[in-house]
């Protein structure tokens, strides 16, 4: 019995714990995606969030973006496992695409 009581209160503790650390790491790719967008769009933009959904290649969230005297849009932002933000738009129009390092371009002129 006293097995099960303490393998119970873990699966408690361990339920309430893992939901906290996804939250911290959605809530600093969603900041880093209202930057993205900030930038894009500039400072006086509104944005909400949609919806999240999360794999291990990263976390892809939908926002509701809506610039100052314009029209609402809503953004796809992918940010990946390495911290990238890629950002698409409805129609699927890249807004912001990772740099890429060309150090690791092969080619066949070498």
């Amino acid at each position: 019995m006293k097995t099960f009581t303490s393998f119970a209160v873990s699966m408690v503790l361990a339920s309430i714990a893992l939901p906290s650390v996804a939250g911290t790491h959605d809530r600093e790719n969603l900041a880093q995606c209202k930057s993205e967008l900030r930038k894009v769009y500039g400072d006086n933009t509104t944005m909400k969030l949609k919806s999240i959904r999360r794999s291990r290649a990263g976390a892809q969230m939908r926002i509701k973006t809506i610039p100052a005297g314009d029209e609402s849009r809503l953004v796809t932002c992918w940010i990946d496992s390495e911290g990238a933000a890629n950002m698409v738009d409805k129609e699927g129009v890249a807004l912001v695409a990772p740099a890429y390092d060309t150090a690791d371009k092969v080619s066949l002129n070498d």
